[in-house]
């Protein structure tokens, strides 16, 4: 599935406020590939994997990241060893 262009404001403004949608993940090593993500908040500490197609961009190795974090980027996976995040649909 294709991303927006966020440089259209109107994109930029819908994606900001998560009009494109979400998806839930939550412990369970559950990884999620064939869409794009713009932001992954962290609800309950999560072990986290994401990649992207940007060089230099991933999180190519499982990091612990504190509840409250938002992470923005352009992410094509997201995998999620332990925790809760919503993972907002580009």
């Amino acid at each position: 599935m294709a991303y927006s262009n966020l440089n259209n404001t109107q994109n930029y403004q819908l994606a900001s406020f998560g009009q494109n949608g979400f998806d839930y993940l939550k412990t369970g090593n559950l990884s999620v590939t064939g869409n794009h993500w713009n932001a992954i908040q962290v609800l309950e500490t999560a072990s986290i994997t994401a990649l992207t197609s940007v060089s230099g961009d991933s999180i190519s190795s499982a990091q612990t990241v504190s509840a409250g974090t938002v992470i923005y980027g352009l992410f094509t996976t997201v995998t999620i060893a332990s925790g809760v995040v919503l993972a907002y649909k580009a």
